[in-house]
This record gives structure tokens, sequence and C-alpha cells, in this order.
């Protein structure tokens, strides 16, 4: 999934721990991403630079999250699975809602006006944090079960 670091969308399903890594790094590329194009648009509002740099690095987070979405498409669904293996209603409107605020965000990031670029950013911050605690809380969860029965 190159933009920056982000693997291919496109490989084999990871381990549930290794697809947590996988989309915590992510994230962690994701944020550093998102630093810059909030650096960029104080920049571009203060005066001191054109919209070019500030475009080119939205795009580039644009595609960063494509990518990070594909993957987790992919990956959610096992992982979730790997929590709760009798929550298949559950886990596909967790998904799906997962899916909508996903594309919703993709169609913030669209805007270059930098307010709503804040916004967009914003808003994606806040799901990143809000999906690793639900996702941690899933694995923390599953190795307390492992742990209990004594199988772990």
């Amino acid at each position: 999934m190159n933009p920056d670091n982000l693997r291919s969308a496109h490989h084999q399903q990871s381990p549930p721990g290794g697809a947590l890594s996988e989309l915590k790094a992510q994230h962690d590329v994701l944020r550093r991403k998102m630093e810059r194009c909030e650096d960029l648009a104080d920049e571009f509002d203060a005066g001191r630079m054109g919209p070019l740099r500030l475009t080119h690095e939205v795009s580039q987070l644009r595609l960063a999250f494509d990518a990070h979405d594909r993957f987790e498409e992919q990956q959610l669904r096992p992982v979730l699975q790997e929590a709760d293996a009798f929550a298949d209603v559950r886990i596909d409107g967790m998904i799906e809602d997962h899916v909508n605020e996903h594309r919703a965000m993709q169609s913030q990031l669209e805007s270059i006006a930098t307010g709503e670029l804040r916004a967009a950013i914003q808003t994606l911050r806040a799901h990143l944090d809000a999906e690793e605690r639900s996702l941690l809380g899933a694995r923390v969860v599953r190795e307390e079960l492992v742990s209990a029965d004594g199988t772990g």
C-alpha cells in the first residue's frame, strides 16, 4: 500500500495479532500525514506558501487512507471474529458502519479549503483513536479468555 511505507492492501490476511500491529502502524503513518497537512494548512493560511504543496500532501493523505481502508476491510472481520466468533450479525453491522465512516471521511478529504481539511483531519484522528480502543479491547477480551481457560 505504498504511500510512505503502508503495505499492500492486496496481500493475504495476516493472523489477527499481526493484523492489529499492522493497523496500528498504518494509523501512525496516517497521523504523521495529518500533522503534515495541518502544518502546511497553517503555512497556506498565513500566506507563506501557495496551495500546490498542500494539495499534494492532502492527495498523499487520501491515497494512504484509501490503501489503509482496503487493508482494514480485508482484516477487520477476522480480527473481530477472533474476539467473538458468535457475533456475525453484530460484526456485519460494525463493518458496515465502519465502511460508511471511512467513505464519509474520504469525501471530506476531497476538499482543499483549510477549515474543511482541519475538520476532516479531526474526524479522522478521532476515528483512529476510537478504532484502536475497540480493537485493543477486543484483543484484551480474547487474551483474557485464553488465559482463563488455560489454553493460552
